[in-house]
């Protein structure tokens, strides 16, 4: 993929948004493990299996990602401007005898280039929804992840907030737990986890469609309703995450609703880059 004064132009309109899609609820190590650890694993397979060089942009689940593929043999170059981020993981890979394999850049990734067909893998975990046009970012990628190599992207995405509301009256001891950390259920539009603006936040169904033009869409998953803000909750009141695991298990079953997919705050893309780009994929 050639870089083109159209995408050098795309490129110098992306910004990243201060606050925006932040989880905070992954710097718990507990909380990640019960809100993530399913898919932190299933991606540490999965770019594993895809190939030698690995692009991870952005530390939110604090290098668990980036530390099990370098401890895997792989070569992974890690993105994140906040550097604080940086030195725990040096000191893990360090201590794995794998700190060989890991290479760092404290900065914002549309600032910093890779060569052509660089990496086999790239994964965005929890860091496209830090920027104003996530897609834009994605062709960047494209463009540095060799022709058959892979790309994960979780997003955080713009649900229906009123239903979200409806779901979560359903849920009496959410409403207290929110009120023990000074919040109310009623908030929550201003609430959701690092989100300041949620109507700023992609919509997942055109998100997806904007995708399919970059690389192909294997699969699109939905993820979450309640269960996120269980977790930002059990950030300040530690006794809101006996509630997490009767939260997943709600959201379970509302995404498995016909139709209630569009309920879910974040969306997980996995995909391929080819030189045919297709438009198929299936939503589960």
């Amino acid at each position: 993929m050639v870089r083109t004064v159209r995408s050098m132009e795309e490129e110098a309109r992306v910004r990243l948004v201060s606050g925006a899609g932040l989880d905070e609820a992954l710097a718990d190590p507990a909380l990640l493990e019960t809100l993530e650890g399913p898919t932190v694993e299933r991606v540490i397979a999965w770019a594993a299996d895809g190939g030698r060089r690995v692009l991870v942009v952005g530390l939110e689940d604090r290098g668990r990602i980036a530390l099990a593929l370098a401890k895997a043999g792989l070569f992974v170059t890690v993105v994140e401007p906040d550097e604080s981020l940086h030195e725990p993981v040096k000191v893990a890979a360090d201590q794995a005898k794998c700190g060989i394999r890991l290479n760092f850049y404290a900065s914002d990734y549309m600032k910093r280039e890779f060569a052509s067909s660089g990496f086999d893998v790239a994964v965005f975990y929890s860091a496209l929804s830090r920027y104003n046009e996530p897609v834009v970012v994605l062709r960047k990628a494209a463009r540095e992840v060799r022709a058959g190599g892979r790309v994960f992207a979780r997003v955080r995405v713009r649900p229906p907030v009123g239903g979200i509301r409806k779901v979560l009256a359903r849920f009496p001891a959410v409403e207290k737990a929110a009120a023990l950390a000074g919040a109310r259920v009623a908030d929550l539009a201003s609430r959701l986890p690092g989100v300041a603006a949620v109507a700023s936040l992609q919509d997942a169904a055109a998100l997806a469609e904007e995708c399919a033009e970059v690389f192909k869409v294997e699969t699109v998953e939905r993820r979450h309703v309640i269960a996120p803000f269980v977790a930002w909750l059990a950030r300040r009141n530690p006794a809101a995450a006996l509630l997490l695991p009767a939260a997943l298990r709600a959201d379970a079953a509302i995404l498995g609703i016909p139709g209630a997919s569009a309920a879910a705050a974040y969306v997980h893309l996995w995909g391929t880059k080819e030189l045919g780009l297709g438009r198929t994929f299936r939503v589960v």
